[in-house]
């Protein structure tokens, strides 16, 4: 074999090996192979298993009990370049083949080629079907990233043979270089599919490698590997400013796991493993929020729950009272407004141990709402300058997760209390100053205002203008994928039901159609 040829095999042993952990079965991971290697089926087979010619020829004489197979290496490649050169392989290999590369014998030959075999042929051609000997085979087409011996239901990443085929031609117009491009695809198979890509070009050629052979476990846990794991997670972390929900909790969840694998099976010095544990506590925090934020409560549940645990463990008040805030959040959206107390009377001790200044709007905020749920617009609105005023702390030494708390953030919360208040008219004035004096910034914090002051200016009975503020936050779900923003819209839109006819309305729901979404509103309250 040439050195090309070889390197070629251990590039797809590499892949296959990749693909099978997440359960693509060999008649996928030949497909996913074909769009890269422009050789027969035959050959595809056996590099989506990973032997050399020598080791196929050994198991096919192997199987010849009598002993006469005699197949020879050279012959093997005659029939693996046929029908452009070589020679047609017979029907008893096929099926022997077959048999070996757990698939059907008619899958080793194009369609338009098994014309040249005869009727009798082609017959025991199609009745050598071996698929059921693939032990993913009965795993579905739906198939799942790997994770680590703790995960749950809620870590894992659907990710599918399109979705493969869809990554390997993201990867051939992100590089055009070969070597990069084996490698790009690589690394995204692990770190979440095609969506991935975007995550890693803030990396230089040098962080790839070391990262590759890390997970490929050729190479170990340095200061600078988890480094480049820390650079990931932050780059993510405000990617969410960005994009949304949907598109990054795939990369999330994917960075997660390899994290976790890390953790679970590398020995590394203490102060790295604190390092590595505490990237995978904010990665669960992180892939916990926005599961939240596509409403997926019981998934956000234990992705944070297993965040807090991994906190914990290492020690962090700062981010355990941050796990804190986000469940306290998740619950006051659920209306359990006692937890939403617990959560924020857990922050508050967390902070009184934690050297950070911004936890106290964090908890501040939580009080704030539970506050509301419970009609106590003082209390509420006491708490909330609280949060207001100290959410202006330096971020000086702070950790960069916080980097979102400003009084800015904390004053747009302002009018989910009020709404929760059922004060229309505080609501508008809220939401006014806010939009006066803020540009677009968070782009979903910003929407979800503008669904809000619609929904008090539609008690207002101030219809057209509530049509034009929600049709400001429709066109933000273009751009962001926020399941609450669009059920804030959604409840929104509910409320002007009563003018449906009219032209503003109608205008409205043109645009909601547009940005996929629906009049529809779904069931509970704000």
């Amino acid at each position: 074999m040439s050195g090309d040829g070889y390197r070629v095999l251990l590039q797809a042993r590499s892949w296959s090996q990749h693909l099978r952990k997440k359960s693509f079965t060999w008649d996928q991971i030949a497909d996913v192979l074909a769009l890269t290697h422009q050789v027969s089926p035959l050959r595809l087979y056996r590099l989506a298993h990973g032997r050399t010619a020598a080791d196929v020829v050994a198991m096919v004489n192997d199987a010849d009990p009598a002993g006469t197979a005699a197949l020879r290496e050279s012959r093997l490649y005659d029939f693996e370049s046929w029908p452009e050169a070589g020679r047609r392989p017979p029907v008893r290999l096929l099926t022997v083949l077959a048999k070996i590369y757990q698939t059907a014998a008619r899958n080793l030959a194009r369609a338009e080629d098994l014309v040249a075999y005869g009727a009798a042929d082609r017959e025991l051609i199609d009745g050598a079907d071996f698929r059921d000997l693939d032990a993913n085979r009965a795993s579905g087409a739906r198939v799942t990233m790997e994770v680590n011996a703790a995960a749950r239901p809620a870590d894992t990443l659907l990710l599918d043979a399109s979705a493969c085929v869809q990554l390997l031609r993201a990867t051939g117009v992100e590089e055009t270089d070969v070597k990069r491009r084996e490698l790009l695809f690589e690394l995204a198979l692990v770190l979440g599919g095609s969506r991935a890509l975007d995550l890693l070009r803030v990396l230089t050629s040098e962080e790839e490698e070391r990262l590759a052979g890390v997970l490929r476990s050729t190479g170990r846990v340095d200061e600078a590997t988890v480094r480049t794991f820390e650079k990931l997670t932050l780059h993510v972390r405000r990617a969410d400013d960005v994009s949304g929900p949907a598109t990054l909790l795939p990369v999330v969840n994917g960075q997660r796991a390899a994290v976790g694998r890390l953790l679970a099976r590398e020995s590394m010095p203490p102060s790295l493993r604190d390092r590595l544990l505490d990237t995978y506590a904010q990665l669960s925090q992180l892939a916990g929020y926005l599961a939240y934020d596509l409403r997926d409560y019981a998934a956000a549940e234990q992705l944070l729950h297993d965040g807090l645990r991994a906190a914990l463990d290492h020690g962090d008040p700062t981010l355990v009272g941050y796990v804190h805030y986000w469940l306290g959040r998740m619950a006051a959206d659920q209306d359990r407004t006692a937890a939403v107390f617990d959560h924020a009377f857990a922050v508050q001790s967390w902070a009184a141990r934690s050297p950070s200044k911004l936890l106290a709007p964090l908890h501040e905020s939580l009080f704030s709402l539970a506050h509301a749920a419970e009609g106590d617009a003082a209390a509420s609105a006491r708490a909330h300058e609280s949060a207001l005023a100290s959410a202006g702390a330096s971020k000086d030494n702070e950790p960069a997760f916080l980097y979102w708390i400003t009084p800015a953030v904390v004053e747009s919360r302002r009018t989910a209390l009020l709404v929760r208040l059922n004060r229309p008219g505080d609501v508008i004035r809220a939401a006014e100053q806010y939009l006066a004096g803020h540009g677009a910034g968070f782009k979903k914090g910003r929407g979800l205002v503008l669904a809000r002051y619609a929904r008090g200016l539609t008690q207002a009975r101030e219809i057209p203008e509530a049509a034009a503020k929600l049709t400001e936050a429709a066109v933000i779900t273009r751009q962001h994928s926020s399941a609450r923003l669009t059920d804030e819209i959604a409840q929104a839109r509910a409320r002007l039901e009563p003018w449906v006819n009219t032209a503003y309305v109608r205008r409205l729901d043109e645009t909601l159609r547009s940005c996929g979404l629906t009049s529809a509103c779904p069931a509970g309250g704000a």
